[in-house]
């Protein structure tokens, strides 16, 4: 099925009536922002009812309108009355927001905006999948350095592998920031690369998010690792997943990612809302400097809870999360790299950064630029290995196929 995107899924018109002042405008404000939260990118308020707007109405109007232009979307008034239409005349608001006279002009808007781009929808019992395809070579897996060390907490600096951000495009793994091994040693944690920007949530006890992101030029930083994977390659497949009624997880995602590519071994990186996350980041630096006398596995017995911090409730409901991984679709039969890099228990490997709740444009073309927005332009919070029965909200997917 061939549908760039429908106006019922990609607008939401909101009747307005009567005085749009002081006293209402909180109202109104709050109809705007259930509708940029449910993930609508173009908004059209029908003003055929309305009789007056104040400034206090037009400041909202302006808000909103600054914040769904953030995520590639807009707001239009329909059938504006003239007397309405005056007021934003007067305070210059007619080049700032669009006006459209009559119904047909919302669909010619969409279609317009929309292009040429070929969306098909891909059947999936779980989450309505509406995917773009694109004829892109195949990607590459690269691992770096091992997990051998992490569980008797034996790393030394003659373990460390450091990678130039220009040679990884995304990555999952365990590393730091710094010049020198007696500068960053204190400082590995849980880490992802997206578009080569990268994020490390330091494996302290007060820690934060320590990131450096590119907005141009040449990304000569280097990255120093312990472990971790990292993979390249263009979007084969670009999904936007709308979750049904029953609870979709992230290893429903990594199923619907395989529904819709037959790769393999594929890459995936995702944003989406949260509807409450399960994860787990270690809370000591695994060097041997750190590891009590004779202990022998971090992930056992006593050691395990003074090791690793782990979910025990959902987290960070109703925020923004993006991440990347890799996944694959029968794990008994992958092998190399991939076999070492995904957990023997499960058939993906993945990291997510969680920034605050905000809108994000989801059309499918517009994944690359709403990736780059995001991550260049948000405050994050922290970043975890994530496990597959964190729940997920609507979103888009990125798809990188890795071959064999």
């Amino acid at each position: 099925m061939n549908d760039p995107l429908s106006p019922e899924q990609a607008v939401d018109k909101l009747l307005l009536a009567g005085r749009i002042d002081s006293i209402t405008c909180r109202e109104i404000e709050a109809l705007f922002r259930n509708a940029i939260m449910a993930g609508k990118r173009l908004i059209v308020a029908d003003m055929t009812a309305v009789s007056y707007v104040s400034s206090a109405g037009l400041r909202v109007f302006l808000s909103v309108q600054k914040e769904l232009k953030k995520a590639g979307g807009e707001v239009c008034f329909l059938a504006c009355p003239s007397t309405v239409h005056s007021v934003f005349e007067i305070s210059g608001f007619t080049k700032i927001f669009r006006f459209l006279s009559s119904e047909n002009e919302i669909t010619r808007l969409l279609t317009s905006s929309a292009g040429e781009v070929e969306i098909k929808e891909i059947p999936y019992d779980r989450a309505a999948l509406r995917v773009l395809t694109r004829d892109v070579p195949t990607g590459s897996l690269t691992l770096i350095g091992s997990e051998e060390k992490l569980p008797s907490a034996s790393y030394g600096e003659g373990d460390v592998v450091s990678v130039r951000a220009a040679d990884m495009r995304f990555a999952a793994g365990f590393a730091a920031l710094g010049h020198s091994f007696e500068d960053y040693k204190g400082y590995f944690g849980e880490t992802i690369v997206l578009d080569g920007n990268i994020f490390v949530y330091p494996a302290l006890r007060r820690s934060a998010v320590d990131f450096i992101v590119h907005t141009e030029g040449e990304m000569g930083t280097v990255y120093h690792f312990l472990h971790g994977l990292s993979f390249t390659g263009d979007f084969a497949h670009i999904v936007s997943f709308e979750p049904g009624d029953n609870l979709f997880t992230l290893d429903a995602l990594v199923e619907s990612a395989h529904t819709v590519s037959s790769s393999p071994v594929i890459g995936i990186t995702a944003i989406f809302e949260s509807k409450g996350l399960f994860g787990m980041r270690l809370k000591k630096i695994p060097l041997e400097e750190n590891r009590r006398p004779g202990e022998e596995d971090i992930f056992s017995g006593k050691s395990f809870p003074e090791w690793v911090d782990y979910s025990i409730e959902a987290e960070d409901i109703y925020n923004l999360v993006v991440i990347a991984g890799i996944s694959a679709r029968q794990r008994d039969r992958v092998t190399g790299d991939a076999d070492r890099a995904i957990p023997r228990e499960g058939r993906a490997h993945v990291h997510a950064v969680v920034f605050d709740k905000k809108p994000f444009n989801r059309m499918p073309d517009n994944f690359p630029n709403e990736l780059r927005r995001i991550v260049t332009g948000m405050e994050p919070q922290r970043v975890v290995h994530l496990m597959g029965r964190s729940n997920i909200g609507p979103g888009l997917m990125g798809i990188v196929e890795l071959g064999g």
